[in-house]
């Protein structure tokens, strides 16, 4: 995804915005920086963008702002070739927007969000905004520094990621949900260093294959090794930032990435085989569950997929032979066998008619 950070330079939203922004950065995203003031991504990746010319060569998705009103934002966003906004709002200054700021605020697909105190606030006296095209920032006060792991970069991702999607305004797409580890790189066990992530051969030309024909690309992971103390949240967002440049080096954009974190016996609902971050991505990004296909290197994959009413294919790279070769019941299944994630592709896109 990329990301225009419009900024006002006021530190209305108590820095909530830049500091998130500078989390997208940390989290792989593409971000460049615009407006007054020193970029607080630049230390995470983000660049300045200067005058016209830059700006209309970044080919922004998004542009997000911290300012009181959208209009300033709106006009960066054009210029970037933006088709969402996303706004960190506070009820006083939305309601004293005029109609030109009402109107830069309709001119782009916008979502805001706004601080949890400030929700009754806008229930009560929405200041002319839709409600459904409002969100909230977390309960956790913003940090002093940049982290991909904090609750606000969390939020921030996925309101942009769901303006890119209700923009597209069409019916549900259909979903490649892809493992990780074994899947798409190299299984290490645990992978806790950004520096031991490997693409395994072809995957980034499947991963193209499929992107081009439409499919949507999000990566489904169980991250057990947070809950069992091998590493923090913010070493899974390094690795899964490491993934996403790797693949944006070969032409490749993520639409998605959810893990789940929790130990094995934390009974969650996150958990493969369990289909909460299916469900999860399905609502973000506007997916249909039964036209799309898992592919992973273990029955818990194909498990998941069955649940969720999605094909499932057991790839042979990772642990896959060996789950190939010690069978399992009907949930765990496979529709489909493939010596990789390249014969994965052509499977599904043979399937599809989308060759």
């Amino acid at each position: 995804m990329r990301v225009l950070a419009h900024r006002a330079g006021s530190a209305r939203d108590g820095g909530r915005m830049a500091r998130a922004m500078a989390g997208l950065a940390l989290r792989g995203h593409e971000v460049a920086w615009t407006g007054p003031g020193e970029p607080a991504g630049a230390a995470a990746g983000a660049r300045r963008l200067a005058g016209f010319r830059e700006l209309s060569r970044f080919g922004a998705d998004v542009v997000a702002s911290d300012g009181p009103s959208p209009a300033a934002a709106a006009l960066a966003g054009w210029t970037a070739g933006a088709r969402c906004l996303v706004l960190s709002l506070d009820h006083e200054s939305a309601r004293l927007w005029g109609p030109a700021s009402r109107w830069a605020w309709h001119s782009l697909h916008p979502l805001g969000l706004v601080p949890p105190a400030e929700a009754e606030a806008f229930r009560s006296e929405p200041a002319g905004l839709e409600l459904d095209r409002l969100g909230l920032w977390s309960d956790e006060p913003p940090g002093i520094e940049a982290d991909p792991a904090h609750a606000d970069t969390e939020v921030l991702e996925r309101a942009c990621e769901r303006a890119l999607a209700r923009h597209l305004g069409r019916a549900p797409r259909p979903a490649v949900f892809l493992d990780r580890d074994g899947t798409l790189v190299k299984e290490v066990g645990y992978l806790a260093d950004p520096r031991d992530l490997e693409l395994l051969p072809g995957v980034a030309g499947a991963l193209r294959g499929l992107r081009t024909a439409g499919y949507v690309l999000v990566v489904i992971s169980n991250q057990s090794g947070v809950g069992r103390g091998f590493f923090d949240l913010r070493r899974v967002h390094e690795a899964m930032a490491r993934l996403r440049t790797e693949l944006r080096s070969h032409g490749v954009e993520l639409d998605g990435v959810y893990f789940c974190p929790h130990r094995p016996e934390a009974g969650c609902a996150c958990r493969k085989p369990g289909t909460a971050l299916l469900s999860l991505a399905a609502d973000d990004l506007q997916l249909s569950l039964r036209d799309s296909v898992m592919v992973g290197d273990k029955r818990l994959d194909i498990e998941t997929a069955h649940r969720a009413g999605a094909a499932g294919i057991l790839v042979r790279t990772g642990y896959g032979r060996d789950e190939e070769a010690r069978g399992g019941d009907a949930a765990s299944e496979p529709d489909s066998v493939c010596e990789d994630m390249g014969e994965a592709a052509a499977w599904i896109l043979a399937q599809s008619g989308r060759e």
